[in-house]
């Protein structure tokens, strides 16, 4: 079980670079919470864009071939600037 752990965190890192890449995210590796099954990600208050579930797509489907309980969550440092973001993200889809 360890092992596979290691590997979903690996492989969280190397997303957090990809994400970066292709979007332009600062995220970080941040923790493994046994008690809900979740690898968290943390997003850097500075990064230029917000991280979306759509962008952890990819490390989710690798880490469920590990472990299909395993989930990717977000972590935000500031929780009153992320729900003002994500009502303006709704707001904005209802546009489209």
């Amino acid at each position: 079980m360890k092992k596979d752990i290691e590997k979903a965190k690996e492989l969280c890192l190397q997303a957090c670079d990809e994400i970066y890449m292709n979007y332009d995210v600062e995220l970080a590796y941040d923790h493994y919470d046994p008690e809900v099954d979740c690898f968290y990600l943390f997003q850097s208050d500075d990064t230029n864009n917000k991280i979306e579930f759509y962008m952890l797509n990819n490390i989710e489907q690798k880490i469920k071939k590990i472990n299909k309980r395993w989930r990717v969550g977000i972590l935000y440092n500031d929780l009153e600037r992320w729900e003002a973001d994500r009502l303006s993200s709704k707001a904005k889809n209802k546009e489209l």
